[in-house]
């Protein structure tokens, strides 16, 4: 049987307004890992990325016709891939107990591949990470990848005839 003070502390840590704060405060902490992240791919830091990473890792196009491996990508990121102008912003995190899923937008606008030209791209990227006795780590990324440069809202198109 539970004493009243046992009561009383489980009944404060698990209120809604204490796991809404501990959701604000992973959510918050999953939007700087995801900016480090970043960071590191673009600066190819291997130490931070393999801290950041789960093992199990893979990288996804959102029609399942890319599924590549964190061992793959990591060949891809330091032997073929050079990107010199990488973007990712409007990162927005949701916590699900020891899941967080990020979602953010990311532009290409300068990069090879096996040292030729990669065209513009654009589009959205979905981010799934897990924590692990405290330590996040991104075990999923899901891209839609869009050719070309982002129009800006409210722009046109317009057909010659």
């Amino acid at each position: 049987m539970r004493t009243l003070v046992e009561m009383e502390i489980t009944m404060t840590t698990n209120s809604p307004a204490a796991n809404a704060a501990a959701s604000l405060g992973d959510e918050s902490q999953l939007v700087e890992l995801s900016k480090r992240w970043s960071t590191a791919m673009n600066g190819h830091d291997r130490a931070t990325l393999e801290e950041l990473m789960a093992p199990e890792f893979v990288l996804h196009k959102w029609d399942n016709t890319r599924n590549i491996a964190r061992a793959a990508w990591f060949d891809f990121l330091f032997n073929h891939i050079k990107i010199s102008e990488f973007e990712q912003t409007v990162i927005v995190a949701h916590v699900y107990g020891d899941v967080g899923v990020v979602t953010s937008k990311f532009s290409i606008t300068h990069g090879t591949f096996d040292d030729k030209p990669m065209g513009e791209l654009h589009g959205y990227l979905m981010d799934v990470w897990r924590r692990t006795n405290g330590h996040w780590q991104i075990a999923s990324r899901t891209s839609a990848d869009l050719s070309g440069r982002e129009r800006p809202p409210g722009a046109t198109t317009q057909k010659n005839s």
